[in-house]
């Protein structure tokens, strides 16, 4: 195995197949940043946000006199310059000594409490009041419009003011802001973020995608792809991913016995006849496969012996729904117990054997080292014309290193789009320092486009609920098989559900 070789570049066509199966899984995220770009958006708007109101006052302005207007006309002409001149110099007179004064008087301050400006059109003067409110707005136009002819008729001699347009009491500010525009934009602009972060994800995950990925990165063999199966939506119907359901997809069951045809022509003219089966972490279907595969070879006639080698798991019996006792590796060990051929357990409707126990190992380095072991694997030998062993993953846990000194080969199980390169490759090389021959790999789960020449393969599902693997790491410390300290073993806890009990039986 060279794990050194280049793997393939990413196509667009495998890059939007798992950025659409990602997509869903992580849909929490686009769904988050969404949210707090519109409440971050909506929480500044309201901070920085001031209403405005706008009040307004049109004046008509007459000339009595020229004085300092220096007008040397009268009528139209003489009053629009009037007001074009008033306009020009309002700021002036509302600054001067003159008019500080009249409003330190008549209103105790210097200051007006909005803005006022003032425009001239024609013969009218126009004065416009801004402010945060309206009775700010109402009252600084009031105050401007009562000083400035006092104190401009001193600068600017005589004129009157007329009222036009009186002024009156805004209702609504003039600017307004869309809470619900800006606060959707920005919604939409975080979704998006989220979006593309989950497209940046797929991208940057290094997965095997196809049989050429897999290839490419073990360099060996690969005996098959599982595809993916789904059941139709019936209650109570049986949902086990075994040969034995007669639910099962024809497309899953040719693929197994492509897998057993492809194990034959590998294991022909060697005198091979224990097989481990594993995977890196647990969910890529390995224990799925080696009761498939034994029941494939049972099939043609050939003695197999399933063994349950996960002593912290003994799961085997769970996915073929058997509930009788049994006695398994543990208990062999444990008991130094030598007959092997009490303790197998004939599986309905199969002619295959199973070794699985209801006891499992608190410390099973210490079965796995054990003398007792290699003389079990040897009567397994002698016994059977195949012997499939299904252990424990070999990304998380030793066992399966410890068990393949005693096996002739390991057929490696990765499920599709799962587990990162680096690790596959990572477990694999521990595997093959152990100078364990790689019969093969098989490809579990395969949705679509998993052929070695290119991404066109697709697995033909039933219309109906999904029928899936759970993913979660189940082992060692931290993982939820829970095993205590002391040596020996002790009674099995419940581990999932029966034959009929679903997607975990799927996914060991």
């Amino acid at each position: 195995m060279d794990s050194n070789r280049t793997l393939p570049e990413v196509s667009f066509s495998i890059f939007w197949h798992n950025f659409s199966r990602m997509l869903p899984r992580m849909l929490w995220l686009p769904i988050i940043l969404g949210v707090l770009a519109a409440s971050l958006r909506y929480s500044y708007i309201r901070f920085i946000y001031t209403p405005t109101y706008q009040c307004y006052a049109v004046y008509r302005v007459s000339a009595t006199q020229t004085g300092a207007l220096d007008l040397n006309s009268y009528g139209y002409y003489l009053d629009a310059n009037a007001a074009s001149k008033l306009a020009s110099m309002y700021t002036n007179v509302m600054s001067s000594d003159q008019g500080q004064a009249l409003m330190q008087e008549r209103y105790g301050t210097s200051s007006l409490p909005s803005t006022v400006k003032c425009s001239a059109e024609t013969t009218l003067l126009i004065f416009t009041s801004t402010a945060s409110t309206a009775q700010g707005a109402y009252d600084g136009l009031l105050m401007a419009t009562e000083i400035f002819p006092e104190a401009g008729s001193s600068l600017l001699g005589e004129f009157t003011l007329e009222v036009f347009d009186k002024p009156i009491m805004p209702t609504a500010p003039t600017s307004t802001m869309n809470y619900l525009v800006s606060t959707v934009e920005f919604g939409v602009l975080g979704i998006a973020a989220g979006v593309a972060i989950v497209a940046a994800l797929t991208w940057l995950r290094k997965t095997v995608h196809n049989s050429q990925d897999l290839r490419a990165l073990l360099n060996v063999p690969c005996l098959g792809i599982l595809p993916q199966v789904h059941f139709k939506a019936r209650t109570g119907a049986d949902r086990t991913v075994l040969m034995t359901n007669p639910k099962l997809p024809e497309v899953y069951i040719e693929a197994i016995r492509s897998i057993r045809f492809q194990l034959r022509k590998e294991l022909e003219n060697q005198y091979a006849k224990i097989i481990m089966i594993t995977s890196t972490i647990p969910g890529e279907g390995k224990s799925t496969l080696s009761a498939n595969l034994a029941m494939a070879l049972a099939d043609q006639g050939a003695r197999v012996t399933l063994v349950d080698c996960d002593l912290r798991k003994q799961s085997l019996k769970d996915l073929f729904g058997i509930t009788e006792p049994s006695r398994g590796l543990v208990e062999l060990i444990a008991e130094q117990d030598n007959d092997l051929e009490a303790a197998l357990t004939s599986v309905k409707g199969t002619r295959m054997k199973l070794l699985s126990g209801d006891k499992v190992a608190e410390q099973p380095q210490n079965f796995l080292s054990s003398p007792r072991l290699q003389g079990l694997m040897n009567a397994l030998r002698r016994y059977s014309d195949y012997v499939i062993v299904d252990t424990p993953p070999s990304g998380l846990l030793s066992d399966a290193a410890s068990l393949s000194q005693w096996v002739d080969g390991v057929i490696y199980v990765v499920r599709q789009d799962y587990v990162s390169r680096t690790a596959v490759i990572d477990a694999a090389t521990t595997l093959n320092g152990m100078d364990v021959r790689f019969i093969g790999c098989a490809l579990n789960m395969a949705v679509q486009n998993t052929s070695a020449s290119g991404y066109g393969y697709s697995a033909r599902r039933s219309s109906g609920s999904g029928y899936g693997y759970g993913y979660g790491y189940g082992y060692g410390y931290g993982y939820g098989y829970g095993y205590g300290y002391g040596y020996g073993y002790g009674r099995s806890r419940s581990q999932g559900s029966k034959a009929q009990g679903g997607s975990d039986a799927y996914k060991k």
